[in-house]
């Protein structure tokens, strides 16, 4: 069985997050996030890539997302008025 893609992952935890079905989420995160750019970075086998060994993160609702080389996607509610952010989800 193949695994879900990474923008999907991404909004299912969000959407976990919320306690809401990931389709409910407004605005949709293809509508804020490159989901093919994103796919293309990590790639569809991050385990094997060697060209990417960082992390991308964006802010999407009130949660900041990051995704390392790896795939491993963390979900972090942001905080009103800095930058400090609390962990929400992770996963790996």
């Amino acid at each position: 069985m193949e695994s879900a893609s990474l923008h999907v992952r991404i909004a299912q935890r969000i959407a976990a997050c919320e306690d809401v079905d990931a389709a409910a989420l407004d605005p949709p995160l293809h509508a804020v996030v490159d989901a093919d750019a994103l796919e293309n970075l990590i790639g569809s086998h991050p385990h094997e890539r060697r060209d990417f060994t960082g992390t991308v993160s964006f802010t999407y609702r009130n949660y900041t997302v990051t995704v390392d080389h790896t795939g491993a996607v963390s979900v972090a509610a942001s905080m009103t008025g800095n930058d400090r952010s609390v962990p929400v989800s992770k996963t790996g």
